[in-house]
């Protein structure tokens, strides 16, 4: 009987077990996507101001190259106003990526909580299990007793 016991308990406790590796496993995957999406977005932002930089520096170059010619000023002024467009247009799809990326991560860490909440359940569950069955070897045991007229209290025969 104790063999079912363990077999009935232990294989709650190994779910429980599972799942709170589980649940570290996801958590840790979260806090690494956290960092690398930091990192990209760090690295991503020094790259928009280089390309910033670059398109008021063509800019201002070739605004003292035409300074003479309206037409031509002109237009440098509306490739540079197209080109802050496109600038500011990556930027924004960079940031709903990003903001995507995070909402993932906040739903891994959701899964992790839910994993951790089911092995607490499970390890309560198995606390249910080990007490009924505790209880179930028991009363078979006093069955087995006044049966047989005798009566053992705490290991002790009376």
């Amino acid at each position: 009987m104790w063999l079912v016991l363990n077999v009935v308990t232990g294989g709650c406790a190994g779910n429980a077990r599972v799942e709170l590796t589980a649940a570290d496993s996801v958590e840790m995957l979260g806090a690494s996507m956290t960092q690398t999406l930091a990192e990209y977005h760090a690295d991503l932002a020094r790259f928009d101001e280089e390309r910033q930089r670059a398109a008021m520096q063509a800019f201002i170059e070739r605004v003292r190259m035409d300074v003479a010619d309206e037409a031509a000023t002109n237009a440098h002024a509306e490739a540079f106003r197209q080109a802050l467009q496109h600038l500011d247009a990556d930027r924004q799809a960079a940031w709903e990526r990003y903001t995507a990326s995070l909402d993932n991560v906040a739903t891994l860490r959701e899964i992790a909580q839910g994993l951790r909440r089911l092995a607490l359940d499970t390890m309560s569950l198995d606390d249910e299990v080990k007490r009924y069955f505790g209880e179930v070897m028991e009363h078979r045991k006093e069955t087995k007793e006044k049966e047989s007229g005798k009566r053992v209290t705490n290991g002790e025969r009376q």
